[in-house]
């Protein structure tokens, strides 16, 4: 990954210092209209569509230890945050650079094939009509040579950008990180399994106006992700972890709502036992700030029984409540405010709110890519 990342850049450098605004790409016949360039980069996932911003507690605050929870997803996010850059990253990089070559008849602009230290990198982004789900589909590909029938996609997907807002828009996109390590397993005699992730990560994203009659400025940004067969590059004899995750954003003119629900199985005994439970946590934040917490385990180790936490947090993400299977632990449910009432009851949207053809579908290209 980073050989590919580090290649893509000084092709980024040598080309970007001699073209000019209105460079045609170096695939011969007429110029490619920089029109058409320029919309169809916009149809490309950016980090503002993808990423999740995350409250952190604060360190000076003598009101209460750190909450649990906030702290505990973190890692989640980051991680996925920083898969999210990578995929788009991948995407945006190569896209940067003049295209080679513009197809009126498929609709399809085309990047490369680009000579790396190991093989060939491309991309391309297609204009589908109404073919397809969305407008467009594109993908980020790899090649032992460059003859294009022999790329393999390894970031891929579609997206229908709105015509009105560069930020708003939806689409899905897939990283085959199996792929990419397996491509570099093959071709690289220098192949390290620590530079290399293992499994898939897929993620449909939607953005735009809210729709709120009391609040037409409101926006809104939803994003559902899966991981499957994942395995860190930094530790791999983990069990392989499949995590859904779901984190929307409501932004009104007077009010920020933040909710994250992620499910995964983890090892959650101490001392670990191999064995994974099923677990489950459910937050918001408001105004980046004071929140509640939901969280359950169920299965592995547990048996027939199961966990429940509740705990919510103060502006500063200080814990100022906590209960375990429903009893009392810390502080007083009225500490919590506008979060004694569940997210159930606030109505904070979860993943089992997300249709369950989206979920199945995105799992599916989490779990086989191209192959379904």
């Amino acid at each position: 990954m980073k050989k590919t990342v580090l290649g893509l850049a000084m092709v980024a450098l040598a080309l970007g210092g001699c073209a000019e605004d209105t460079d045609p790409g170096d695939g011969g016949g007429d110029p490619i209209d920089q029109t058409i360039v320029a919309s169809y980069r916009a149809a490309l996932p950016s980090q503002a569509q993808l990423v999740a911003p995350m409250p952190e507690a604060s360190q000076s605050s003598a009101l209460g230890d750190p909450a649990l929870y906030p702290n505990v997803s973190q890692d989640i996010v980051i991680g996925i945050n920083g898969t999210v850059a990578i995929t788009v990253g991948l995407l945006e990089l190569v896209t940067s650079l003049p295209p080679t070559i513009y197809n009126s008849e498929t609709r399809e602009l085309f990047w490369g094939p680009f000579p790396e230290d190991i093989g060939f990198s491309a991309a391309y982004i297609r204009e589908t009509g109404d073919t397809e789900d969305f407008r467009f589909a594109f993908a980020f590909l790899r090649g032992v040579d460059n003859d294009v029938a022999n790329l393999t996609p390894v970031v891929f997907g579609g997206a229908t950008p709105d015509e009105t807002n560069d930020d708003y828009g939806v689409g899905v996109v897939v990283w085959d990180m199996t792929a990419m390590r397996a491509f570099a397993e093959a071709n690289d005699p220098a192949f390290d399994p620590a530079d290399h992730d293992r499994g898939r990560f897929a993620a449909l994203f939607a953005s735009g106006s809210a729709e709120d009659e009391d609040d037409p400025e409101a926006e809104m940004a939803l994003v559902v992700a899966a991981f499957r067969d994942f395995i860190p590059a930094d530790d791999q004899n983990v069990e392989a972890v499949d995590l859904d995750y779901l984190y929307g954003r409501f932004a009104g003119s007077e009010h920020t709502v933040d909710f994250i629900d992620w499910q995964a199985n983890l090892d959650v005994d101490d001392p670990v036992d191999g064995v994974t439970e099923l677990v489950g946590v459910r937050m918001a934040f408001l105004d980046e700030g004071t929140g509640r917490a939901e969280a359950d385990v169920t299965g592995g180790s547990l048996g027939n029984e199961d966990a429940s936490v509740v705990e919510c947090w103060d502006a500063a993400i200080n814990q100022t409540f906590a209960s375990f299977n429903d009893e009392a632990q810390v502080g007083e449910l009225a500490n919590c405010g506008l979060f004694q009432a569940t997210l159930d009851e606030l109505s904070v949207p979860a993943l089992e709110d997300i249709d369950t053809e989206l979920l199945e579908a995105l799992d599916n290209a989490a779990s086989n890519g191209l192959a379904e």
